[in-house]
């Protein structure tokens, strides 16, 4: 990173409220599927909406209420159209008794952006499907390069150091799963003794901390990597940050929570403000939020303008595929 300044979305499967239905006073054996459409960034009503589920079709109205009688349960695919959305394509599992809500982009929100962010990655959605844990090697790294282990030195940053990095970086990860994840599963300190080799790359972490030598073999100020499974499921991370940036600059909060956003698995935003750019300096802001939470309401494979996959098997499992590793983002 230079050191110059420079969006409930329609859910992988429909998620069920607990409202009983109003067509089917018995409790039981009823085929209407009821549902609301809502704006995805504040789950407001999005009302005359059209919709086709199976081979039914439907009108929201002014509440973004409808239904449609499926004639069984299952899973069928819906396709939502109208004015001031993104067309959605999803699939959804019909229920007796409940009502869905399926959720929309606003036609308002930056697309191009959000694909910059999320979707850059073979122009799907990539991310994290389970709370990441968060390791702090609290000794300074030595870092001459790429590599899969680095030196400790014997230098160690205070526990006033520790504290407010683990608060930036808890910051950060609230902010950029849209409060999907307020905490992390767990974290952890670790000392490595000076002259120790350490690994930074740990499977269902995010591993984070101080670097000697990042200006000079890096050429930049911090950078950030990811490890996917063959799914786009995002299982791993680590953060570089250089030593004298992080310790001096008021600006490493910033810096901080970008390089968690890479550890998200995302990417530079070239074409609008965002916490994301490729430079040290925009606060988070109501793009970076709106994208979060929109990232983290679709399934692993959405694709633009908001399609989700044909099929979904779930998420991968820790250790179920190889994970790759993604070259080091470097900022620019």
């Amino acid at each position: 990173m230079r050191l110059t300044a420079f969006a409930l979305a329609l859910l992988v499967s429909v998620t069920v409220g607990c409202t009983k239905s109003p067509t089917d006073p018995s409790g039981g054996g009823s085929t209407m599927f009821q549902g609301q459409t809502v704006n995805a960034i504040d789950g407001s009503p999005t009302p005359n909406l059209s919709l086709r589920i199976g081979n039914q079709t439907a009108t929201s109205d002014g509440q973004g209420l409808f239904e449609v009688d499926l004639g069984g349960t299952g899973t069928y695919r819906a396709t939502v159209r109208g004015n001031n959305i993104v067309e959605r394509e999803t699939y959804v599992t019909g229920t007796n008794g409940s009502r869905a809500r399926l959720s929309l982009i606003p036609q308002s929100f930056d697309l191009v952006a959000f694909d910059e962010m999320f979707r850059s990655l073979n122009s799907r959605l990539a991310r994290w499907t389970s709370r990441p844990s968060l390791v702090v090697l609290a000794t300074v790294m030595d870092y001459r390069g790429s590599s899969d282990t680095f030196e400790a030195t014997g230098e160690q940053m205070s526990d006033e150091e520790v504290t407010q990095m683990v608060q930036h970086y808890t910051e950060g990860l609230a902010l950029l799963t849209g409060n999907t994840y307020a905490t992390f599963a767990d974290v952890q300190v670790e000392r490595p003794a000076g002259g120790s080799r350490v690994s930074p790359f740990r499977a269902g972490k995010i591993v984070t901390g101080r670097y000697i030598g990042i200006t000079t073999y890096a050429k930049t100020i911090g950078y950030g990597q990811w490890a996917e499974q063959p799914d786009g499921t995002i299982a791993s991370g680590a953060n570089f940050l250089d030593r004298d940036f992080d310790k001096n600059d008021s600006r490493r909060r910033l810096l901080r929570i970008h390089e968690l956003g890479h550890s998200l698995g995302y990417q530079h935003v070239e074409s609008r403000i965002s916490i994301m750019n490729p430079a040290v300096g925009p606060e988070p802001n109501d793009f970076d939020r709106g994208g979060a939470m929109i990232a983290f309401q679709r399934p692993v494979g959405n694709r633009n303008p908001d399609v989700d996959p044909s099929s979904t098997t779930g998420p991968l499992g820790i250790g179920t595929g190889a994970l790759r590793w993604s070259a080091p983002t470097v900022c620019r």
